[in-house]
C-alpha cells in the first residue's frame, strides 16, 4: 500500500477555476488519495462547485471567517489524515504524474522531507535548478529556489507539521501581509533535505498572484526577512544581498509609474546602503536616479559596459 497523500486545495472567490483545480487532482493516477477543499471566503462562495464536485472531494470545509493562506492550509493540515500533503492553489494544477513521481522520491529516500518538479509558468517551462536539492537553506533566503513553490511541493507529513504554526498563525506574528510559501521554504529547508524530478509536472498561474506583482513585492521581502530575523541574523551576507537587489527592483518599479520620483532615488539609496561588492555600481545608480527614468537608463547602460570589460588579469 502506498503511503496515503492528502491534497489541500484553499478557495477564495474563484469558482471559475476551482474546477480545474479539482479536477487536475482527480486525474491523478496515484493512490490512494485524499482531496480536501476549503472555502476561506467565509460565506460558502464555492459551495455549488463543493456540491458538483462531491463525489471527487473527501471533505469539503467552508471557514466562518476569511482567515487568508495560512489559516485556510492550516484547516486542511488539520482535517487531513495522509502521511504526504500536496498544497494546491485553487487557480493552479497538477499535472499527469505529478503526485506518483515526487512520492516516488519520499518513498525512496527517508532522509527527504521535500520532493518537487519542475513547472510550467504560463507556456513557459521551468525546470529545477541542480543546487536546490539537498540543504537548500541558502537559496530559500536569498528567495531564489523557484520552480520549488507551493504545488511542485510533497511534503512528508511529520516535517509540515514542525513547521506550524504557518507565518501569519502565531500569537506574536504582527503581519499585514501574507507570506506564503516563502516563508514555509525556510522553514523546511531548516528541518530536511529536498530533491526533485527533472519533470515539469504542475501549472502555475502567475499572473493571478498578485502578492509577486508591482510595488507590494518588496513589502513582502521585507516582512520575510523581519519574520526570518534569526535564521538572518547568521547570515547577514545574504540579508544584505537580498534587499540590495530588492530596494534596487523597487526603484526600478516606481520609475516604471512615472518618469521622476523621490521614493526612486530613496530606494536606490537604500540599496547602495546594503551593498557590498557592487558598491560603487549602486551608488552610481543612486546618483543617476536624481535624473529619474533616463538617468537610470544611462547608468545601467553604463554598468552593463564596465561589468562586460575584461580584468586586468582575465588572459
Amino acid at each position: 500500500m502506498n503511503p496515503k497523500i492528502s491534497v489541500i486545495i484553499p478557495t477564495y472567490y474563484r469558482n471559475d477555476l476551482l474546477p480545474g483545480a479539482i479536477e487536475s487532482v482527480a486525474g491523478q493516477t496515484y493512490e490512494p488519495v485524499e482531496l480536501i477543499v476549503v472555502d476561506d471566503s467565509g460565506e460558502g462562495h464555492a459551495e455549488p462547485v463543493l456540491n458538483e464536485y462531491e463525489s471527487v472531494i473527501d471533505r469539503a470545509i467552508i471557514r466562518d471567517e476569511n482567515g487568508g493562506w495560512a489559516a485556510a492550509y492550516t484547516t486542511g493540515i488539520e482535517a487531513s489524515t495522509g502521511e504526504y500533503i500536496q498544497f494546491l492553489d485553487d487557480d493552479d494544477r497538477l499535472l499527469e504524474g505529478k503526485l506518483t513521481k515526487t512520492a516516488e522520491i519520499l518513498q525512496e529516500k527517508p532522509e527527504v522531507g521535500v520532493s518537487y518538479c519542475g513547472v510550467l509558468r504560463g507556456d513557459e517551462p521551468k525546470l529545477p535548478k541542480p543546487n536546490v536539492s539537498g540543504d537548500i537553506l541558502e537559496p530559500a533566503l536569498r528567495f531564489q529556489t523557484f520552480p520549488l513553490w507551493t504545488a511542485s511541493m510533497l511534503m512528508r507529513r511529520e516535517v509540515l507539521e514542525d513547521c506550524l504554526p504557518l507565518a501569519g498563525m502565531g500569537e506574536d506574528d504582527d503581519l499585514d501581509i501574507e507570506l506564503g510559501d516563502t516563508d514555509l521554504k525556510i522553514e523546511l529547508a531548516k528541518r530536511t533535505e529536498f530533491d526533485y524530478i527533472d519533470e515539469c509536472l504542475a501549472f502555475y498561474r502567475q499572473e493571478g498572484n498578485e502578492l509577486w506583482t508591482g510595488l507590494r513585492r518588496l513589502k513582502k521581502v521585507k516582512q520575510n526577512v523581519e519574520h526570518q530575523r534569526e535564521i538572518y541574523d547568521q547570515y547577514p551576507e545574504i540579508r544584505r544581498s537580498l534587499l540590495s537587489s530588492w530596494y534596487e527592483r523597487q526603484g526600478n518599479l516606481w520609475l516604471e509609474e512615472r518618469p521622476w520620483s523621490p521614493r526612486a532615488i530613496l530606494c536606490f539609496a537604500k540599496s547602495t546602503y546594503y551593498a557590498d561588492e557592487s558598491r560603487h555600481l549602486k551608488a552610481a545608480l543612486t546618483m543617476a536616479s536624481v535624473f529619474g527614468r533616463p538617468g537610470v537608463r544611462a547608468a545601467k547602460s553604463g554598468r552593463e559596459v564596465v561589468l562586460s570589460e575584461p580584468t586586468a588579469n582575465s588572459g
